[in-house]
């Protein structure tokens, strides 16, 4: 049975979701933000973190219709890979995350609500007690594609 370790995140919605162990690189509390005129209501923001501006989508502005909160308290840095190349973005957090280990027999299928949106930015999805975790594509949520 496979077995791996991922960062249990939750968002500012109180939803759980999950990241890969290696995909989490950097926490920040109180970020100083820059506004974006014209963005998206739910990925609005950057910040800049060692001399990139990395955009902050707040997944769970987007996943309940809403705009995104106008300061996030903490946010977390996540890595994910596009043409080989490393690249960024945030992700507002309720609280600092936790690690879990992650076992196949946890597996099960994504939450119906809200209708269809999970597919659209999860790959899978886990129990962590009666809770349902989906594991998130960061590559899919940063690459412009939700917009």
């Amino acid at each position: 049975m496979a077995e791996a370790s991922a960062w249990l995140l939750i968002l500012n919605s109180g939803q759980h979701v999950a990241v890969g162990e290696r995909q989490m690189v950097h926490l920040i509390q109180s970020p100083q933000v820059f506004e974006i005129l014209d963005a998206p209501p739910h990925c609005r923001q950057v910040l800049l973190w060692q001399e990139e501006l990395v955009p902050i989508f707040d997944l769970a502005a987007w996943l309940g219709g809403q705009s995104a909160a106008a300061a996030p308290e903490t946010v977390g840095i996540f890595a994910y890979e596009v043409n080989d190349v490393i690249t960024y973005g945030a992700l507002p957090l309720a609280v600092v995350p936790a690690r879990r280990q992650v076992s196949d027999r946890q597996a099960c299928v994504l939450p119906e609500q809200p209708v269809g949106m999970w597919k659209r930015v999860a790959f899978s999805c886990f129990r962590d007690g009666e809770r349902k975790v989906p594991i998130l594509d960061l590559q899919r949520i940063f690459s412009g594609a939700l917009l």
